[in-house]
Order: C-alpha cells, then structure tokens, then sequence
C-alpha cells in the first residue's frame, strides 16, 4: 500500500507543473495510428490504445498500468490531471525531473517537442525510460512512463508514440 501510495504520489508530482492538444502530429500521426492496432483502456475522462502484447495491471478512472507479457519487459503508466502541463511550460517540467531525487541516477536527453506532446528519455544502468506529457486542453492533460531495457529500446520506442498520440479527451 505504501509502495503504490508513493507510486502515486511521484505521478502526480510530475502532472502539478503546468502541460493545447491541436494537431497530434499530422497526416503520419493519422498513418501510425491506422498501423497501431491495440487493446482500450476507457477511464473516466480518457481513452487510449495499447499494445496487444500488454497486460494492464491497474486501472482506476484517471489511471492505466500495464506491462509486456511477452519479452519485451516494457511497462507502462498513465494519468490524468485537470492541472496539465502546457506546452509552454514543457521544457521547464523536464528540468524539474532532471533534480527530481526520485530520478537522480537517470541521465536525461533533451526533450522533443511535437505539438502538444512533450516526451524525453532517461536511462539509468541498463534501463531506460521515456516519459511523457500530453495536453489534451485548458483543464486536461495525461503523464507518464514507459519502462524498458535499453537493449530493447529500439523494439518497444516504435511503439511509444502511437500509444501517446491515441489518448484522447471523453467529452
């Protein structure tokens, strides 16, 4: 109980710093997508689409964890917040994890910016791990990780994007 109430804590630190959903990458985010074919997770006040190979491992309305059932030792979260980041203040929320201690011993690349979607990588050993930020609007917003091997980063990091790009905002 300790261990998930801390889980839950460090996620909704990285979603209290301020995350405009326009175009979520255009005519190839459309492409991704239509090549993405994957299981649905419905919260409260988000839908997205993960991969087939994955078994979610908790949900709750705002929140979505799941992990490979395969090889691939990936796992994944989400989480919504009605205080997301904007894409104004993303690089600034990337610093923060920078000095985060719960992330000291990762060495973070620069983030790359697409629209409304901030992610960067971190890795630390032999784990790597890719943090995400996608503002979905003024009160909306979803953060989180992906968790894998950097020996398997360029298998699971084809996936990272449409994951993010399928999140969508429940009206």
């Amino acid at each position: 109980m300790k261990k998930l109430f801390l889980m839950l804590m460090a996620v909704a630190a990285l979603t209290i710093v301020s995350c405009d959903k326009g175009n979520k990458g255009g005519e190839s985010s459309q492409a991704a997508q239509e090549e993405f074919k994957g299981q649905v997770f419905e919260g409260a006040n988000f839908t997205m689409q993960y991969p087939e190979w994955m078994k979610t491992t908790f949900t709750s309305d705002n929140i979505m964890n799941a992990a490979d059932t395969v090889d691939r030792d990936m796992k994944m979260d989400a989480t919504f917040s009605d205080f997301p980041c904007k894409p104004e203040d993303f690089k600034k929320y990337a610093e923060n994890m920078g000095v985060n201690p719960m992330y000291k011993d990762y060495k973070f690349e620069e983030p790359v910016i697409d629209g409304d979607i901030m992610t960067f990588k971190g890795v630390k050993d032999e784990e790597a791990m890719t943090i995400f930020v996608d503002y979905l609007g003024e009160k909306a917003g979803v953060a989180g990780s992906f968790k894998y091997p950097v020996a398997k980063a360029a298998e699971v990091e084809k996936v990272i994007m449409p994951v993010i790009k399928s999140i969508k905002l429940k009206k």
